[in-house]
């Protein structure tokens, strides 16, 4: 990307937060009660569910590339997901990190790898887009059982969710982008001679050495980046609550309604829905909480149009990820792309498959989904909400991580041995 083109993107980006400081700053002076309200909850929500899920994740992920942990198990996991993404191997970390912690932690541990050099830009735009998924946590427990009191719709959202991330991540690979000169790219471990397994010990001393902090610099190093992502998170959740009450309070939403009505005509819905579009589109915990209150929906329409938007993520995650990438050449154009796409394919597949996902509405079903046996669901999801019990949930979701990881490392390893002896 050439300087010109880095200053206007940059000169973009302050325009677009300078307009929304001063949004948010008259919504403040007009509307003082219903700001700090919306604010508040905001920060709620950023405090109960976001940063405890997220910053272990952060902070591990700064240390195991410090120590060159990550370089190396991407060295193992590169045939796998250069067959799949055409991405090298060192990407699986993220796109593990997406699919277990949700987003934005894709987005941030992506930008880290291009930061380190270890990606280049088109690999970055590419798995910055499958890496934005939401968490497994909160599609089953906070929008399956809290917002619909079904762990079973939970489940059925999350089924489809990451089928369609992944039709998503396989369609954008063969989208056509301008090649970086060869020197930005990371050369491919796969062209290296030897065993894969002394490659990813050797990379891994050499990333090591490369670094050269000791620990406590690298652990301090870690904090420090990983609470600063945090608070950037925070800081645009709590500016688009802000947002969308004020776009409520002054009916902006009124001017959507012919627009909503018509799409959700083909559907037979005649219910006034935009509000919940305008939530929809901004924020994603708003706006499926909005989605699974609304009124005069059946049950169909309003899983594929939840389905859609969680696909989508909502504008404040967009800005998140624009916020995480600003540093780097990934161009925005491509993640909105991906996320039109994701959202599209979300919505059909919801319907398509809703017929042989009845299994899971049927009143013999499998036993994991228990939760929906709790008497009170009401309870089971405000201790979802409270800190200390998401901070309990973080070591069955680091659990799942490693399992995920090594499943991959697995699947992986056969692939490389199977394309070697092929070859």
């Amino acid at each position: 990307m050439q300087p010109s083109q880095v200053n206007a993107k940059l000169k973009m980006t302050t325009l677009v937060l300078g307009a929304l400081t001063a949004l948010v700053v008259v919504s403040i002076i007009l509307f003082p009660d219903k700001a700090f309200q919306s604010s508040l909850e905001g920060l709620t929500i950023w405090w109960k569910l976001v940063f405890p899920a997220l910053l272990p994740f952060l902070i591990m992920t700064e240390l195991l590339i410090g120590f060159g942990v990550i370089q190396g198990t991407g060295v193992l996991l590169d045939p796998l997901m250069r067959i799949i993404f055409r991405l090298p191997g060192v990407s699986g970390w993220a796109l593990a990190s997406g699919f277990l912690v949700g987003f934005p932690s894709g987005a941030k541990i992506t930008a880290t790898l291009h930061e380190k050099k270890l990606i280049s830009r088109e690999e970055t735009e590419r798995l910055t887009s499958i890496s934005h998924l939401c968490s497994p946590l909160f599609l089953v427990m906070v929008v399956g059982i809290g917002f619909l009191h079904s762990a079973k719709l939970g489940i059925v959202l999350a089924i489809v969710h990451y089928i369609t991330a992944v039709i998503t991540g396989i369609l954008m690979r063969f989208s056509k982008a301008p090649q970086q000169p060869l020197d930005a790219t990371p050369a491919s471990p796969s062209k290296s001679s030897g065993s894969i397994w002394k490659i990813a010990i050797s990379t891994m001393r050499q990333a090591y050495l490369h670094d050269g902090r000791a620990f406590g610099k690298l652990l301090g190093d870690a904090v420090l980046s990983s609470v600063q992502s945090l608070m950037l998170i925070g800081g645009y959740m709590m500016i688009f609550s802000v947002l969308i009450n004020v776009v409520t309070i002054t009916h902006f939403t009124d001017t959507l309604k012919p627009v909503t009505s018509f799409f959700l005509h083909f559907m037979n819905v005649h219910t006034d829905t935009s509000p919940q579009w305008v939530k929809g589109l901004m924020e994603i915990h708003l706006g499926a909480y909005s989605w699974s209150q609304v009124q005069g929906l059946s049950l169909l329409p309003q899983m594929a149009l939840i389905s859609a938007f969680l696909a989508w993520g909502g504008l404040s995650a967009h800005a998140q990820v624009a916020g995480f990438h600003q540093k780097t050449e990934a161009r925005y154009r491509y993640f909105f792309q991906s996320r039109l796409l994701h959202a599209a394919l979300a919505f059909v597949c919801t319907i398509l498959l809703w017929k042989p996902l009845q299994f899971l509405m049927m009143e013999t079903e499998p036993s994991f989904l228990w939760l929906d046996k709790t008497p009170n669901t009401n309870t089971l999801f405000a201790s979802a909400l409270n800190g200390g019990s998401v901070w309990g949930l973080w070591g069955i979701t680091f659990v799942q991580f490693l399992l995920l990881l090594l499943s991959m490392l697995i699947i992986s390893t056969f692939v490389g041995t199977f394309r070697k002896k092929a070859n």
